[in-house]
């Protein structure tokens, strides 16, 4: 009887054991993850078309992985990714806006990708700089972009002059250009737009150690050169219209109105449809004039590639971002969809070097300045655009405007006040 129950002992542990090693093996399996990368995108439908190729090329080297690719739009991509995050239920890769990554990664939605990503010598410093975090690496930079002065070709060429590579000459040339309702130039009222001066000026908007520089003497000596020596040299019409003054910019100067805009490359495929523009070869891109202390400014946007620190699949989403994110698909996006690439290995493609506005692009990049890499960044602009609208309708002086915005952002953003 003590034999059978000892034996009915030993048979029972030994089955335990084997369910437990059973169990053990299958949370291993699981700890691994399904070979399944989820990956949301904002990219414009022709875009989409040339990210598909690249998304099929990862699928035929690695058939046994299943990528779920999905387009979100824009407008609505940060809020629903803030919620999928909170949920735990996050995409395991995100094209996400430079100005989320630092926000996401503040509230620890994104892996931490410096041990795993290490040889980013190939990328540009300022779109990378969008990816740094707290000594940390969160991403990878995927497309550029900034803003540029576009010019007429042929109204410039007709008048005997070249495009302006200094603030006064700026001037200078614009009111050569003026005539009756044809204008030089146009500049918009929108704060995005303004950080160019203020950085030609020797001015700073907030520094990634969050202190407010925007209402220092530097910056505002750049509001107060648009506001007052811009808009009074009559080389431009004030308009006031700023919910529509960007579509006002671009009709004007693809009908041959004003001579010279500021705009960034997402603008190119609308000013070639224009009729001043019939030949591509009128298009001129250059470099946003350099300001009286030979300092230059332009806002560098873009997009970068994140990994979810919810991912079961951290290392392999990297490995598909590697592909679709390679010199060679840069290339291709550049050549096929005229994007900015992000790795100097691009530049050098044949294809991409003949491309007369990519390489204009990249001149005022080499130049162009990072916006505040901080979790705030993509908050700034609601105050910082109210009150350069009031200063360029002359309600307040450009002090009194640089003094609001960092009032504002003391308040409403916790930054800091000098």
């Amino acid at each position: 009887m003590k034999k059978s129950r000892l034996f009915f002992l030993i048979t029972a542990l030994l089955l335990v054991a084997s369910v437990l090693m059973l169990t053990g093996c299958k949370k291993k399996e699981a700890d691994k993850g399904p070979q399944k990368i989820v990956f949301w995108h904002t990219m414009n439908p022709e875009e989409t078309k040339t990210l598909e190729t690249l998304v099929s090329k990862f699928k035929a080297e690695n058939p046994e992985v299943e990528v779920q690719m999905e387009m979100v739009p824009f407008d609505g991509a940060r809020q629903k990714f803030d919620t999928a995050a909170q949920a735990g239920n996050a995409p395991d890769v995100l094209r996400c806006e430079i100005a989320w990554t630092p926000n996401f990664a503040d509230k620890g939605y994104l892996a931490d990708l410096t041990d795993i990503v290490t040889d980013t010598n190939d990328y540009l410093n300022a779109p990378l700089n969008y990816n740094k975090y707290n000594d940390k690496l969160y991403g990878v930079p995927h497309v550029t972009d900034c803003l540029a002065l576009f010019y007429n070709k042929r109204i410039l060429k007709e008048a005997g002059l070249n495009p302006p590579t200094t603030m006064d000459e700026l001037i200078s040339v614009a009111k050569k250009l003026t005539k009756g309702d044809k204008y030089g130039f146009f500049m918009r009222g929108d704060s995005y737009w303004l950080q160019a001066f203020i950085w030609a000026f020797g001015g700073e908007i907030v520094s990634n150690d969050k202190v407010i520089q925007v209402n220092t003497p530097e910056s505002i000596s750049g509001i107060d050169f648009v506001i007052n020596t811009l808009q009074k040299s009559g080389v431009m019409p004030v308009d006031t219209d700023f919910a529509n003054d960007y579509v006002t910019a671009m009709n004007g100067f693809k009908e041959g109105k004003y001579a010279m805009i500021i705009n960034g490359p997402w603008a190119t495929a609308d000013v070639l449809s224009g009729p001043e523009f019939q030949d591509p070869s009128n298009f001129g891109v250059a470099v946003i004039p350099k300001g009286p202390t030979g300092k230059y400014g332009s806002p560098v946007g873009g997009h970068n590639y994140v990994v979810s620190s919810d991912s079961k699949n951290i290392e392999l989403a990297v490995k598909f971002i590697n592909l679709i994110n390679s010199t060679e698909a840069q290339v291709t996006l550049s050549v096929k969809n005229n994007l900015l690439p992000t790795r100097y290995s691009a530049y050098d493609d044949s294809q991409v070097a003949s491309n007369e506005l990519v390489q204009s692009f990249k001149a005022q990049l080499e130049v162009a300045r990072n916006r505040p890499v901080i979790p705030e960044g993509s908050e700034i602009f609601n105050d910082f655009t109210e009150q350069f609208q009031k200063a360029w309708k002359h309600e307040i002086s450009a002090q009194e405007a640089g003094d609001a915005i960092a009032q504002a952002w003391a308040d409403n953003l916790g930054l800091i006040k000098k």
